[in-house]
């Protein structure tokens, strides 16, 4: 039996690229294991990407410095505020239209109204009538110009011959002005959920003795935390403690020196980076789409450069 040719084949310097000689020029999805620098610690700040100052969590356990996090909840209320104001004035905007074209309904009524029984007009001329006066209504409405005249309507005859676009630029059609309502509620930066300055909790770092800058332990067993540690916050006091140490030492008492502390009391904050993907799981992945370019086959235009700095002859 003969050799099968490939559908793909065609004449010389036509035949398009096979998906193998597409990857080998960087088409496709790179995937790129990332290390422990890009996940961060467990002490730095989501938003600066650096240890946290005056360090506050967000109900979903991430940690912002304060002050970056209140800055940020300010610029989204700033935002939201003028996009409301805009939302409102095109309401209102909305509410004029509806009226005049309501004052324009009733006028129409009452001259169709009057042609049909005193002035003799048969259905369809009314009807007509009709249309003609809401279609100039809504031109005066919208501030178009109408044409008036012969002369005029000759002078746009002749400015159309000479113009090179296929359409009349007065009479395509217009998109109207659309502005959707806003949510106005705040956002957590991380999680994307709805946060309130309220909603901060300040938190308070245990500092290790004669350790540095940013190493802590546990108030009360006295373990150094890592990026692999398991950590809560215990709302009523704002206290960083180990996992281990919350279910061992302070539920079974339901109190942590001497203020009462229960299982929706307390908050599991975002552990940070270790290298190691059972710890960090997706946060080690990333990956990103190449294309080769525009024209994938032999002897046509050349294609962007790949990701290996290969180009297509």
């Amino acid at each position: 039996m003969g050799r099968k040719k490939s559908k793909n084949a065609g004449a010389t310097g036509k035949e398009t690229l096979t998906y193998h000689e597409r990857k080998q020029l960087g088409y496709g999805t790179a995937n790129e294991r990332l290390g422990k620098d890009s996940v961060g610690n467990y002490y730095d700040c989501r938003l600066t990407l650096r240890p946290a100052v005056d360090p506050v969590c967000c109900p979903d356990g991430y940690i912002f410095s304060r002050e970056a996090i209140l800055e940020n909840l300010l610029a989204q209320k700033k935002a939201n505020k003028k996009k409301l104001a805009a939302w409102e004035r095109h309401q209102e905007k909305l509410k004029e239209k509806e009226m005049e074209q309501a004052a324009i309904d009733r006028e129409v009524s009452v001259l169709a109204f009057d042609r049909r029984n005193h002035g003799g007009s048969s259905q369809v001329t009314v009807d007509k009538i009709q249309h003609v006066a809401v279609q100039g209504a809504k031109a005066i409405m919208g501030g178009k110009q109408t044409v008036s005249s012969a002369k005029t309507i000759k002078e746009n005859e002749e400015r159309s011959k000479n113009m090179k676009a296929f359409w009349v630029p007065g009479q395509g059609p217009e998109v109207e002005d659309s502005v959707e309502k806003i949510d106005v509620h705040t956002r957590c930066p991380a999680s994307g959920k709805p946060l309130k300055m309220k909603d901060l909790i300040r938190l308070k770092f245990k500092r290790s003795k004669g350790g540095g800058v940013h190493e802590f332990e546990d108030p009360i067993s006295g373990d150094s935390f890592t990026n692999a540690s398991r950590l809560v916050v215990l709302k009523p006091t704002g206290d960083v403690v180990l996992w281990d140490t919350w279910k061992r030492m302070i539920k079974p008492d339901g109190q942590y020196d001497g203020i009462p502390v229960q299982d929706e009391d307390i908050i599991e904050l975002c552990a940070g980076g270790t290298g190691f993907s059972e710890h960090d799981k997706d946060a080690l992945q990333s990956s990103k789409y190449f294309a080769l370019g525009s024209n994938m086959a032999r002897g046509q235009s050349a294609p962007g450069g790949s990701r290996f700095g290969l180009q297509l002859n």
